[in-house]
């Protein structure tokens, strides 16, 4: 009898901890049905607990003991029910706020390649518009400097200052359109990407073969501009780190997604999409995933050391409905 005393005293007392925790919690569910029901449902438990605690040490004439137990049991069993009913609504409202959080995340991640490529595209003005005019009128005294009064090491000096100014407008020009292609702008996808590839990779004897199956004007600015990126970083990580023989690139768009997909035959490396053993192959797979989120993308990598690399990007093919904004 004892045992039976210390078990149903423990058992009371699991239960008052566990009826007091749960009212506890009531505020922070912002009084929520749902847990206001099971709150009260595990309060009627220690209730009966209690009252079979107490029917060890005394009898009462003032109620029926196996009755009133079986209506608070019927009254907890009711609660419950009613309560897991309504609990449907905490994990509707979960389910928002993780929808909410992700929705931000991509508004926030937008915010950001926007506000990236309107610094790109200021930065670049300003480097064409205000270098730009300087170096040529540079050049253009240069060459109007007479030679023939000049010495021999005179004119090699000025020969290489001229060379200097000319080399060195070539490089801002380079710089000013990596950084807002104009023939992004004023070509389109297309012909930004094949005019990037037969400038870089023909450097390292990379050839390539690019296969655009859709019509880049489908396609919004702002996917125009992260696709270009994206698949700018792609070719430079291969140009870079790869040594591949050939890269091969294919867009098409599906019935309800747009396909990329980039392949190398280089060194590849060791990937692992469900660690942090990426972070040492830097940061531009980091911003590819920035960029393919901020467009509610995902991807897939296949590579392995001496099996190449290979991509593929999908993308909703609904947001490129406004066209080219």
């Amino acid at each position: 009898m004892t045992t039976l005393k210390i078990a149903l005293l423990l058992s009371m007392l699991f239960q008052v901890g566990a009826t007091v925790f749960a009212i506890s919690l009531i505020r922070k569910t912002r009084y929520n049905i749902s847990w206001i029901l099971i709150s009260s449902g595990f309060l009627l438990m220690a209730l009966r607990r209690l009252s079979d605690f107490s029917s060890l040490f005394w009898e009462t004439s003032l109620y029926q003991k196996e009755e009133v137990n079986s209506w608070i049991g019927i009254f907890i069993s009711v609660l419950l029910f009613v309560g897991v009913i309504f609990i449907k609504k905490i994990f509707n409202l979960q389910n928002q706020i993780e929808q909410l959080r992700k929705d931000n995340e991509k508004k926030v991640l937008s915010a950001i390649i926007n506000t990236e490529e309107k610094a790109r595209q200021t930065f670049a003005r300003e480097l064409h518009d205000g270098m730009g005019p300087v170096l040529s009128s540079i050049k253009m005294a240069l060459s109007a400097i007479d030679r023939k009064s000049l010495s021999e090491m005179n004119k090699k000096i000025i020969e290489s200052a001229y060379n200097s100014a000319s080399n060195s407008i070539f490089t801002l020009k380079e710089i000013a359109n990596n950084l807002s292609p104009h023939l992004l702008i004023n070509f389109g996808l297309n012909q930004a990407l094949d005019n990037l590839a037969s400038q870089l990779l023909p450097q390292k004897n990379i050839g390539y073969e690019f296969d655009f199956q859709m019509d880049d004007k489908q396609l919004s600015k702002e996917m125009t501009i992260n696709f270009y990126r994206i698949i700018s970083e792609l070719m430079n990580n291969s140009f870079t780190h790869a040594n591949p023989q050939k890269i091969y690139l294919e867009i098409k768009k599906e019935e309800s997604y747009i396909l990329i997909r980039y392949m190398d035959d280089g060194d590849g490396f060791e990937y692992s999409p469900d660690t942090d053993e990426n972070k040492s192959i830097g940061m531009g797979l980091n911003n590819i995933s920035s960029r393919v989120k901020s467009l509610n993308g995902y991807y897939t990598i296949t590579t392995a050391p001496g099996h190449g690399f290979s991509i593929e990007l999908y993308f909703p093919s609904n947001l490129n409905t406004n066209g080219k904004d």
